[in-house]
């Protein structure tokens, strides 16, 4: 039976679970548009994929994924296969996973969604418990038999979806994020499958509201110092109480620190001021664009959108709605610019671009907001 130790009233493990409450139920900011951010948060994605399979010893950059991610071949390239494979799995969260109870199936389809198309980071029973014994190097747990594992994973599954007040929920995630990885229930892919469960897991509970500019991801709390993480987990291996929940002050520091520069993603001022402004002008200054083009792509930050009479004044000079159409277009061509939809003639900033989706993320780290760097 997994058991929830209570922390003592004055303990500072109660006192974050206490902040953590506050910034679920505090209204965000919300002024940043609609398109910004889901754009900002598809590279957030894909920056915790890269960390998540960072801690798994693939040292590929954030750099070089997002150039590769775009090529055709990168399927030859396992190291970024894994990394398309975690960011399948947060959208596949997103899309299907808000209020249902976690089940076996939920989790199982989980894994084969981070092992699909891999080899040595692969699974070769994709989607179900393992059936051989597995041993963690230089650890001193080690995983129980796969005969106990069916049971194992319905104990933690029913504890998971137990209702046992939400004084607990943190708790209890925190706790399900180490019993996981206690038990690893899969061949391979199970920190990988863990990080998913976990953030499924937040998003339940309403501390991760994907769609509503409340965002990140709990792999953030890890990344930073796989060490540690390691050794949080092997002090908790013991299952004392006192072990426990050192583990989950770990983890919910981790937590609510994300939470709080997640939130700042809402914020449409920090947003322009501090990452998408000072990419165009970087953009400029290395010559990738023009003066014209920088101007023009600095009023669809301001404005969120903009058609041909927003911008007319930006040549300081006369100018035809042909010459307007055809820099739009350029801009467009380059994936510097989005139609708002289909065949309209508003435009919105698009990161489609790997040198502005490049120099975003550069901004973003500057910014404090992601796991590990960019080039590293």
């Amino acid at each position: 039976m997994i058991n929830t130790p209570t922390p003592k009233f004055d303990s500072s493990l109660t006192n974050i679970i206490l902040e953590l409450e506050h910034l679920k139920n505090r209204p965000l900011k919300n002024t940043t548009s609609e398109s910004v951010f889901l754009q900002l948060k598809s590279l957030l994605h894909a920056v915790e994929a890269v960390a998540s399979a960072r801690i798994e010893g693939n040292h590929t950059t954030i750099a070089s994924y997002i150039e590769k991610r775009n090529d055709k071949s990168y399927k030859n390239d396992e190291r970024i296969v894994e990394i398309s494979n975690l960011i399948s799995g947060l959208d596949f969260i997103d899309k299907y996973m808000m209020d249902e109870p976690i089940s076996a199936d939920f989790i199982k389809e989980l894994h084969r969604v981070v092992v699909g198309g891999l080899t040595h980071e692969g699974d070769k029973r994709a989607g179900a418990w393992r059936d051989e014994p597995r041993f963690i190097a230089n650890a001193k747990h080690q995983p129980p038999e796969p005969c106990d594992v069916p049971n194992l994973m319905r104990e933690l599954i029913d504890y998971i979806n137990s209702d046992d007040g939400e004084q607990y929920d943190l708790l209890k995630i925190a706790i399900a994020n180490h019993r996981f990885v206690w038990i690893h229930p899969f061949g391979n892919g199970n920190g990988r499958t863990d990080r998913l469960m976990t953030y499924a897991l937040l998003c339940r509970k309403g501390y991760i509201v994907p769609n509503k500019m409340r965002l990140f991801n709990p792999t953030a709390v890890f990344a930073g110092d796989r060490n540690k993480y390691y050794d949080m987990l092997a002090l908790a291996d013991d299952y004392k109480d006192e072990h426990i929940l050192e583990w989950c002050e770990y983890f919910l520091s981790g937590v609510r620190d994300e939470i709080k520069k997640s939130e700042s993603l809402a914020d449409a001022e920090f947003v322009n001021k501090k990452i998408l402004l000072p990419s165009v002008d970087r953009m400029e200054k290395a010559g990738i664009i023009s003066r014209l083009e920088s101007n023009i792509l600095g009023r669809a930050v301001r404005l969120s959108t903009i058609k041909a009479s927003d911008i007319k004044d930006l040549w300081g000079r006369e100018v035809t709605s042909v010459a307007i159409a055809q820099q739009l277009k350029k801009l467009r061509d380059r994936n510097l610019i989005k139609p708002t939809r289909e065949g309209g003639r508003e435009y919105e900033i698009s990161f489609e671009n790997s040198e502005l989706t490049r120099v975003t993320l550069e901004q973003m780290d500057l910014a404090g907001l992601l796991p590990i760097r960019v080039d590293r």
